[in-house]
């Protein structure tokens, strides 16, 4: 009984935390938001680190999230991406560069400064986070851990 108490616990710990950051974003930073995204209704917020708020919403079907600094300035969108949706120059390079490796997600990230594609592949227990851009070129590339899923 006692494990069920502490789960029930947790979990209502858990959404009473979700709904208080919801309720303390600032409104400057959903007011950014109402202007980039027009069209959502509907936005999950959280904290992205100590200066950022992170909405997370969809978008003509595709899951997304937007990052905005405490005054305002949107910093960050990420959109999701089924493999099928990654442009073929990104994904020759892929089977080029890291022959064998399989696509485990993807993505599309724009800033203020750049856009590109951010892709997790793997082989057996190696597993790499790319980021290429749009022409194929290959912007970074991150060695991840398994273990760390």
């Amino acid at each position: 009984m006692k494990k069920y108490t502490f789960i029930l616990t947790a979990f209502f710990l858990a959404i009473s935390f979700t709904a208080f950051s919801q309720t303390n974003v600032p409104a400057v930073v959903k007011t950014a938001f109402g202007k980039k995204f027009p069209t959502v209704k509907k936005a999950d917020w959280g904290k992205e680190g100590k200066t950022n708020w992170e909405a997370e919403f969809e978008l003509k079907e595709k899951e997304m999230s937007a990052n905005f600094d405490l005054q305002g300035n949107w910093t960050e969108t990420e959109t999701d991406l089924e493999e099928d949706a990654v442009p073929a120059v990104v994904m020759n390079v892929l089977k080029t560069k890291f022959a064998g490796y399989k696509v485990k997600d993807a993505a599309f990230t724009e800033t203020p400064k750049f856009s590109a594609y951010e892709i997790v592949i793997k082989k057996g227990g190696s597993k790499k986070e790319i980021t290429i851009d749009k022409t194929g070129k290959i912007l970074n590339t991150e060695n991840g851990d398994e273990e760390n899923d």
